[in-house]
Formats: C-alpha cells, structure tokens, sequence
C-alpha cells in the first residue's frame, strides 16, 4: 500500500519541479543569439585543434545539414531538436568559416632557413622599433625560389637606420628567411598560425637596409593609408616629448612598436597594458566624446536645436568618426571590435532602440568571427569580449535592480566613482585568467592603479587626441599633442610608484587547458543565463583550482636545435632551469621560464651540470640522469648510462640500439620541441600535427 502511494505523494513535487523548470526555460527562449558566439568559437577551436586537416567540404556540409535540421524542427514545432538544431548550426558555421579561411589565404611557405638570398618586393609596412627596423614586403622575387616556392610575403628585421624607404616603393634586400617560428613547447602559441591568416611564409633578418628600387606611383589604398598613420605618427611623437611621445603615437595609429620596452614593461606591470590596445576604451571614448560635442554644439544653435534631430545627427557623426579612427589605428582585432560594438549602440540611437545590451555584444562577435574566425584564437579577441560581456552582464544586472528600486540612486559624484571602481574591478577579474593563461602574470597593484590614472586618460589623454585630430588639417593641433604628452607622462609616473611597491608583479605557472576552460565555461553561464541555474556557474571555480593545483609541471625542455636543453632543477627551495646553453635559443628559453612561472633571466639560471669534452650530464627531477653527446662515441657512452640521451649530430649506426631514450639533431629538426614531465613524453609535431601552417599539409 505505501509502495503504491509514493507516485501520488511525489506527484506535486514533479509537477513543482517541472513547472520551475518550465519556467526557467521559458526565460532562455530569446537568449540564444547570446550563446550563438560561444558556440562559433567551439567550432573554430575544433578546427585549429585537429591534428589532421579535414575533407574540405567537410565544414560547409555539416552546416547546411544542421541549417536543414533547423528548418525541419521549427516547422514541426520541436523545441528540443530545434535547440540541437541551432547549436550544431552555430559550431559548424565557425568550423566551416575557419576551413574556407585556411584555404582562402593559402600561400608557400619557407620550409628551412635559407643562406643569404636576394629579396624583391613591395614595402607594404615599416615597422620602427627600440633595435631597429621591421619590414613587411609582398614578395615579387627571392633569388633562388622557383614562382611556385615564393612567399607571398615576408617579414624582415633590420638593425640600421632608416633608409628612406617608404609603404608603396618596391625595394630590394640581402635576407636569410626562415620558416615562420612555431611554439617553443608542445602544445604552446603557435606563432605560424598567426602569420598564416597574414600570409606571411617566411621570416628573417636582413644584411641591409632595404634599397629602393622603385618609387610608388598611384600607391594602392593600403599602402596610402600606411603613409598617412606613419606620417601622423611622427607629427604626434615629436610634439607631444620625448618620455610620452611613443605611447601618444601609439594610442592615436596603434603602432605599439614606438613604445620603448620600458614603457610597455612598466604598462604591463601595474595591469595599464590595455591602454596599448586600441580596444572599447579608446573607440568609446572617441566616439563619445565626439557624440556629446557636437551634440552640445548642435543643442546652443537654436535653429538646430528646434528643427534637426541632434542626437541622431551626433550619433551618425560618432560613427563617421570611430571609422576613421579605426582606420587610422591600423584597425586590429580589439578596434574592429570596439568599432562594431560603436556602431551597433550609436546605429541603436539612429533607430531609437536601446544602445548597449548583451544581445550588440553577441551581434558584434558573430560579425567579426564571420569577417575573420581566426580572430577567435587571439589573446586580444578573447580578454576584450569577455571584458565587455562581463561590464555589460554586470551593469544590465545593477540597472534592473535600481528600476526595481532594490539599489538606491546615490548622488552623480557617487555614482560616478562607484562606477569607476566597478568598472575596473570588473574588468580586471574578466581578463585575469586570459592574463595568467597567456602571460603568466598578475599585475597585484593592477586595480588601485587603473583606479588613480583613468580619470587622466578619460578626462585629458583621449580628448586632447580628439581635437588634435580634428585641428590637424589646419595645422593647429601642436599644442594639444604637448597637453596629451603631459596626461600621459602623469599616467606613466603614477604607474612607476605602483611598479615599485613590493610584489607588484606575480609571476604564475601556466595552468592546464582544462582549468582556463572551466573557469571560462563558469563566467559565461553566469553572465549569459537569466534563469536562477546560471549559479551553476560558480562550481567552475573550485574545480579549475583543483585541476590546477594537481598540474604538473616539465621536467626536462629539448629545443629545435638538439644543443639547447633545460632540466627543472630545484635551487634554494625554489625552482631554477639548468640550461645547456646561455646564448642558443634565447626566446624559446624565456618561454619555458614564464611556463614554469619563473622570471625570464637566464643569466640567474644554473648551468648545466657536469660537463666534459664531448658530453654533459645533469640529473633529472624524476631520477635518472640526462647526457647530452657531441660525439658518437660519447652516445654510446651515456646509451649505457643515462635513462635520456641527446645527440647532437645524425644518428650513426651504432647507436641503433640506444637502451636509453635518444634525441639525435636530425629527429629534432621535425619533433622539437620536446618536454619531458614525469615519464610522458610530449612531441611538438605530434601536437601540432600535420597542418598547412605547419608546413606538412597544403590545403
């Protein structure tokens, strides 16, 4: 009988539990277009992320299924196969954009460093930085390449001065070009897929300036817009002083490269690194200041005031505005989003619609990962997104809680620093774990520091760079670029006092894939849900400090060469990198410091440790010993008594029958990088796998 009774009594329950459910439900219907980006971006990854490159129709056919599935489940009314629908839609539309991309911008690649080589193009950038010159060319000829062979383009540094070429002339230069660099560890940032997608197929440095052999005539749209950003930028330099004039130059055309090192370092340090990217902070305040200026003007002319919609005239000026801004900022990845983003709350103006939500957020993703699905995978795309979902989750969520009259108005003065304060809480906790994945840093004093110098930057900095922008045609702007390198010198002295206090920097070890992952999953359920189960979002936390804490890290790094290699060794309580080479290798050694969460200085790094004519030897962390031999005889040698053996030539025969686990030079010119944690071997080649960008696979 009690057996028989426990459906009745559970009935209300279930029915209680349905109807919550139901309705939480029912509140998600027309968010979906917020989960739309997320799921693109899942497809994207999916995509970089496979170790073989994948049937070109491959994309575009699960598309047009998912597409058609979709219509189906709509017409029959199934909201569930709807829902699958829609989202295997959205990821097979990013797996599909990012394939065509490949594809797209496919070009030859450098395969091995060359001797030294002529090299003909066409200057398309100049870069001018601390050590020297950087030039990008569209390649017309390198001597000894057969048409089919030759990079589109290329990207040479030069230590010399300025040769007076410029964007547009066809120069000639004596190079070595490289193959364009992959990661410096397995499963690292792959620098060749970055200049991929900029179908850059070699890299190098030059003997020579660049010398010009044509002067451009009619010069193309890009190549003039390239002169003008460099021309701006000398103007703004050399008026706005010496300690600020790169950083002035910097936030007006974004060439970061006049930044000294310094000054980057120092941004860097204290969490202001975001000033150097054009991004929402820079494109809002610009087309702010714009929108209210001219809206103010407008409003003080009676006639405007009484016949003309000013506020929409502002808004389509703002817009004008961020375009040429964006332009003129050389329009990375951050401005075309923060331009987008512009757009879509001054176009919502035009139209009397609400300005900022999270639905233009999504909008505003979704255009730029249909325009460039590559994007999803930089560093920049990923902190400036998750910087604006958050503010905006954020804000949207105190603004209904005022109209609900739940938080109390305060006075402007206030509001105003309460919203100074959030802001830049909010969007350090954003970018935080982008900063510790990526970088391996967090800059402690970061919040008290943007808290002292943004009202510089918001109040004099951008607006003085407005108007000496606006008075620049008419020759009047010299005063204004010397007000805006006096902000920027107050911006760059308050970040000198919080880089000097103790422990403004923590360097931290890059944590697994997983724990970013889950803490990524965890901020966007909670901005991105409306229903009470987006606190669900919250358990992400706890169990990426797990899988963190429980990470392990390498034990021994084997570079590209086979005559650099780091054993993690343990000096004073603290872990230190012996390295077999102080001078080889430099970069790939400060990369695998800042993995380990050490700071880059080689030269507080042990040495490597005992050493005889032909061979060292070091004791790894794991027991067991490593040798590296220069000989053959010495291979033979340490096959019989280390547990790993590095050979730094070719493999002969004898040593076919290595009892040990053997690198040679020539396995390594494929493989490496290599890292050894624990008894797990990791393999670059094998984690990147055969990939166009990689050099084994034309797609």
């Amino acid at each position: 009988m009690g057996a028989a009774n426990r459906p009745a009594r559970f009935g209300p329950l279930l029915e209680d539990v349905g109807a919550t459910l139901g309705a939480w439900t029912e509140r998600e219907r027309h968010r979906f277009v917020l989960l739309a980006p997320v799921l693109m971006i899942a497809g994207v990854a999916s995509y970089l992320s496979l170790r073989v490159e994948p049937p070109l129709l491959l994309g575009p056919c699960v598309a047009l299924t998912s597409l058609l599935g979709w219509g189906l489940a709509s017409r029959r009314d199934r909201m569930s196969l709807r829902l699958v629908a829609r989202a295997a839609f959205f990821a097979s539309l990013g797996f599909a954009l990012i394939q065509m991309r490949t594809h797209a911008l496919a070009a030859p690649v450098i395969r091995h460093e060359t001797p030294p080589v002529t090299v003909e193009g066409v200057l398309e950038r100049v870069e001018r930085r601390e050590q020297g010159l950087r030039y990008t060319l569209r390649v017309e000829r390198v001597g000894g390449f057969r048409d089919a062979d030759t990079p589109h383009r290329v990207r040479i540094s030069w230590r010399g001065r300025p040769t007076g070429a410029a964007p547009g002339d066809t120069v000639r230069l004596r190079a070595v070009l490289s193959p364009p660099p992959g990661p410096a560890l397995p499963g690292g940032y792959d620098y060749a897929l970055a200049l991929w997608f900029e179908r850059i197929g070699g890299v190098g440095y030059s003997y020579t300036g660049a010398r010009v052999l044509r002067r451009a005539e009619g010069l193309r749209p890009g190549a003039r817009l390239e002169r003008l950003r460099e021309a701006v930028a000398d103007r703004i330099e050399a008026r706005a002083g010496e300690r600020a004039g790169g950083l002035a130059a910097a936030l007006v055309t974004g060439k970061r490269e006049r930044v000294p090192e310094a000054v980057t370092q120092r941004l860097r340090d204290t969490g202001l690194a975001h000033l150097l990217a054009i991004s929402g902070l820079h494109m809002g305040l610009v087309c702010g200041f714009l929108f209210a200026g001219l809206r103010f003007v407008l409003a003080h002319w009676e006639r405007a005031a009484l016949l003309w919609p000013i506020k929409k005239i502002a808004a389509g000026a703002a817009i004008g505005g961020g375009a040429v801004y964006l332009a003129l900022s050389g329009a990375p990845i951050s401005a075309q989003r923060a331009f987008v983003m512009a757009a879509v709350a001054f176009g919502a103006v035009l139209f009397d619609r609400r300005a900022v939500s999270l639905r233009n957020v999504a909008l505003a993703a979704l255009l730029i990962l249909c325009l460039r699905p590559e994007a999803a995978a930089s560093a920049g795309f990923q902190m400036s997104f998750m910087a604006v979902t958050v503010l905006v989750a954020a804000f949207s969520w105190a603004e209904s809680r005022r109209r609900r009259g739940e938080a109390g108005a305060g006075s402007r003065p206030l509001r105003f620093l309460g919203g100074l304060f959030a802001t830049s809480a909010l969007a350090g906790a954003a970018t935080a774990p982008f900063a510790v994945y990526h970088f391996g840093r967090i800059a402690v004093w970061g919040l008290p520091a943007n808290l002292a110098v943004m009202p510089v930057v918001t109040l004099l900095v951008m607006p003085t760079a407005v108007m000496g922008l606006l008075l620049m045609p008419i020759g009047l702007d010299g005063p204004l670029w010397w007000l805006m390198g006096r902000g920027l010198e107050l911006v760059l002295a308050g970040a000198g006092w919080f880089e000097d206090l103790p422990g403004a920097v923590r360097l931290v070890a890059q944590p697994p894939a997983a724990a970013w992952l889950l803490v990524i999953g965890g901020m966007l359920t909670l901005c991105l849900f409306a229903a009470p189960w987006r606190l669900a979002g919250l358990l992400a936390f706890p169990l990426a400090a797990i899988a963190a804490q429980n990470a392990q890290r390498p034990d021994v790094f084997i570079g590209r060469d086979a005559r650099q290699v780091a054993v993690r060794v343990e000096v004073d309580g603290e872990d230190r990198l012996s390295l077999l080479s102080r001078r080889r290798d430099r970069f790939s050694v400060e990369t695998w410091l800042g993995h380990l969460g050490l700071p880059a200085v080689i030269a507080d790094q042990p040495r490597f440790g005992e050493c005889g004519e032909d061979a060292c030897s070091v004791a790894m962390p794991n027991g067991g010993t490593l040798s590296v031999a220069e000989t053959p005889a010495a291979a033979a040698s340490a096959c019989r008594s280390a547990q790993l053996v590095v050979y730094t030539g070719y493999a002969p025969a004898a040593l076919g029958g290595c009892s040990a686990l053997l690198f040679t030079a020539e396995a390594l010119e494929d493989a490496a990088p290599v890292t050894l944690t624990g008894d797990v071997v990791r393999i670059s080649a094998a984690a990147r796998g055969c990939r166009p960008w990689a050099g084994c696979a034309r797609p």
